[in-house]
């Protein structure tokens, strides 16, 4: 994948040069900006998100949700390790947020503890239900449509949902079927 990316990124840098040599040093500098911009705005959104995870886990919040999510993840991942599906209904819980961001440390985590039980079909599963993402509220999208001006940022709300809905059933269905 690095290859790819170098490689398009070359090739990008070329064609620049060959069509307009003098619009490189404001190119990078407006796409600099942009991406400290985005950047900004995404680590100030993950940053309160975090902290509510955090007060979710003061609180013990986190094992109430952990309570509800038990029969599916148990289900779906073939655990029944507390500590696991603490991390994994945080998780997803995350994810359905659409804080990919958010829920990435705590899938890290939720695959080591899976990988010290041995559970390879539930790090399988968990990899796939990440990468589908399935979203409710596809926060951090919105987020960065309002801020960048976008007319009606919240339509993106229908298409996301029915997306990472049929993705995630998709992955899951495939995981279930290989393993």
């Amino acid at each position: 994948m690095n290859i790819i990316f170098s490689l398009i990124t070359t090739l990008s840098l070329i064609l620049l040069l060959i069509k307009n040599p003098q619009g490189i040093l404001e190119t990078f500098s407006s796409s600099t900006n942009k991406a400290i911009n985005i950047s900004i705005t995404l680590i100030c959104v993950y940053a309160v998100w975090l902290g509510i995870i955090e007060i979710l886990n003061a609180t013990k919040l986190n094992k109430k949700i952990a309570k509800l999510l038990k029969p599916l993840i148990s289900k779906l991942f073939k655990t029944t390790e507390e500590n696991t599906i603490e991390n994994l209904s945080i998780c997803f819980a995350s994810n359905l947020l659409g804080l990919g961001g958010v829920a990435t440390p705590l899938a890290i985590d939720s695959m080591k503890l899976l990988e010290e039980q041995k559970n390879n079909n539930g790090q399988v599963m968990l990899f796939v239900i990440s990468a589908s993402s399935i979203q409710i509220f596809p926060l951090s999208v919105i987020q960065l449509l309002y801020q960048n001006g976008a007319i009606s940022p919240y339509d993106i709300f229908i298409p996301s949902l029915i997306a990472s809905a049929i993705s995630t059933i998709i992955g899951v269905l495939l995981v279930k079927v290989f393993s």
